[in-house]
């Protein structure tokens, strides 16, 4: 192996006679690049990293000291030997800053001493190699153990397992860890808004708002609980869980407030997002990840009953096996009184009593399925209909009553009398634009005004108006612009704000595309027939 030296010096007589002043291959190394300043060694440094440089203290455009610091961000593993002149030894100094290997004198050098230092300066660079290997290892390794407690710590929590049956190495490298000297489980619910601006969320959007969610939730803890924190994947579920660990007796109480404060509050700022912070009991050992468990699972019952007052949750049957069938039958009679009575009983038992989410989900999904299934069967497109919320997004029992919800009324409108409900639901879709008109306008938003699917309203608004929800939503958003831009006291910033535009780029793209011209161009035709009719009856006049 050839170790690859560059020789920087700014004097060609100086790069001459260190080039030949020895035999690099029985040195084992090979002068692979020459440079006259520190500037030009650099740029040929990023196209091909030499293991040891030879560099001059003192040269035009970029002396050796700066190019060491620059080389030791980029290239730590290269290793520095100086080549000084008498009177530079301050320079000389401040390079062994950034681990030069050595320094020689210029006036002074000889095949013995650039040999030894050559040797010195492989030796160094071996050293770095390993060192850089080492650390890379430390890092893979610690990584491992921190997708190992990821897993561990996830399973003993959801799905109860017991910690005796753990084997006594994850024991072992548990405790000597100290995750487990004092600990506690964050779960942070949030909502997300359903849209941003007038335009609804989509998949790909919401799983990047859920990513910078839970990068503001791993800051947080950060800033409070330093490093002593582990964000547990919860996927696809809206909330963060979070495991923090902390020596015993470290204000956990005074902690976790600022922690639940401060998230909230960022997370409100900055995303436009509410997020709810509810906590365990402080715990230690490894007994104490199944008591962890129990109380984790009543954080997301009481969460989802939204409930507010502590004690045990006393759990009911909902009793409504066969709601589905049921569902399914009335459906095929296209009875929407039926359809009505049986997901209203439904809501009821959901409402009233004390029972488990995952009962609540099993009905959702049951009423969903079976719902698809007849209407299938009545040959009407079921893509049209759906429950409004994928069911492991749900969070709370309210969301669950707003699924029935949702299903009842779209379900009645599809198959009632369809030509009258299509006309009713376009022309409530149509005074929903209208009364909204300067406000934040959505497919999604009108939808849930009038109680369907926004799939089924997008296709009964194009039949009705033979022109789609959002175009027909933009064109009277423009005709009420044209309207405000024949005001000359109004600015067209002024125009696009009032009409809930982000700015006024936008809004001129907007108003281009629906009505021809530019804004401004809309407004100086605007005054020059204004100022032609003047005219006109001043000469009438």
């Amino acid at each position: 192996m050839y170790y690859r030296v560059m020789i920087v010096d700014d004097e060609a007589i100086i790069l001459s006679g260190i080039k030949s002043l020895i035999n690099w291959e029985e040195n084992g190394c090979e002068v692979t690049a020459t440079a006259r300043n520190g500037k030009d060694a650099l740029e040929q440094m990023r196209a091909f990293p030499p293991d040891i440089v030879l560099a001059d203290i003192n040269m035009p455009v970029m002396d050796g000291v700066t190019l060491m610091k620059k080389a030791a961000e980029e290239f730590p593993q290269t290793v520095f030997i100086i080549l000084t002149n008498l009177g530079e030894f301050e320079l000389a100094r401040q390079s062994l800053q950034y681990k030069a290997v050595d320094y020689i004198l210029k006036s002074q050098i000889e095949a013995e001493g650039l040999e030894a230092a050559l040797e010195a300066a492989k030796a160094e660079r071996r050293k770095r190699e390993w060192s850089i290997v080492s650390d890379t290892v430390k890092y893979l390794d610690k990584k491992l153990k921190m997708d190992l407690m990821n897993k561990v710590l996830l399973s003993a929590l959801l799905f109860g397992n017991d910690p005796g049956g753990f084997s006594e190495e994850t024991v072992r490298m548990l405790t000597e860890s100290g995750f487990l000297e004092s600990y506690r489980y964050f779960y942070i619910p949030f909502v997300i808004p359903a849209k941003t601006g007038m335009v609804s969320r989509n998949k790909e959007e919401k799983g990047q708002l859920i990513k910078w969610l839970k990068e503001l939730a791993s800051k947080a803890a950060r800033n409070v609980f330093k490093d002593c924190h582990l964000l547990l994947d919860l996927e696809p579920v809206d909330a963060i869980l979070l495991f923090v660990w902390q020596p015993q007796n470290s204000e956990w109480e005074k902690k976790t407030e600022v922690f639940s404060r401060k998230l909230a509050s960022t997370i409100r700022n900055l995303a436009q997002t509410e997020c709810t912070v509810m906590c365990t009991q402080v715990h230690s050992g490894i007994s104490g990840l199944a008591d962890s468990a129990e109380e984790y699972q009543t954080l997301l019952s009481r969460y989802y009953l939204e409930m507010e007052t502590d004690g045990k949750i006393e759990y009911e049957s909902l009793e409504l096996h066969k709601i589905g069938s049921q569902l399914y039958h009335e459906i095929l009679r296209k009875n929407t009184e039926g359809i009505r009575e049986v997901i209203s009983r439904a809501s009821e038992r959901i409402s009233t009593t004390c029972h488990q989410k995952s009962q609540a989900v099993w009905v959702l999904n049951e009423i969903t399925r079976e719902m698809n299934s007849a209407i299938e069967n009545l040959g009407i497109d079921h893509g049209l209909v759906s429950s409004g919320r994928a069911p492991e997004s749900i969070s709370k029992r309210s969301q669950v009553l707003s699924c029935l919800e949702h299903i009842s009324n779209t379900l009645c409108a599809l198959i009632g009398s369809e030509a009258m409900t299509a006309n009713m639901l376009a022309e409530q879709a149509r005074r929903y634009i209208q009364d909204h008109i300067e406000g934040h306008i959505s497919l999604q938003e009108a939808a849930e005004y009038t109680g369907v699917s926004p799939g089924y309203l997008s296709t009964v608004f194009k039949k009705t108006y033979n022109q789609s929800f959002i175009d027909y939503a933009n064109m009277k958003k423009m005709e009420h612009a044209c309207r405000l831009l024949e005001k000359p006291q109004m600015m067209i910033m002024d125009v696009a704000y009032r009409l809930n535009f982000e700015n006024a780029y936008y809004f001129s793209k907007v108003f281009r595309k629906y009505m021809g011209v530019s804004p401004s161009n809309y407004r100086k035709r605007c005054m020059d027939e204004k100022n032609t009719n003047i005219v006109k009856n001043d000469k009438k006049i």
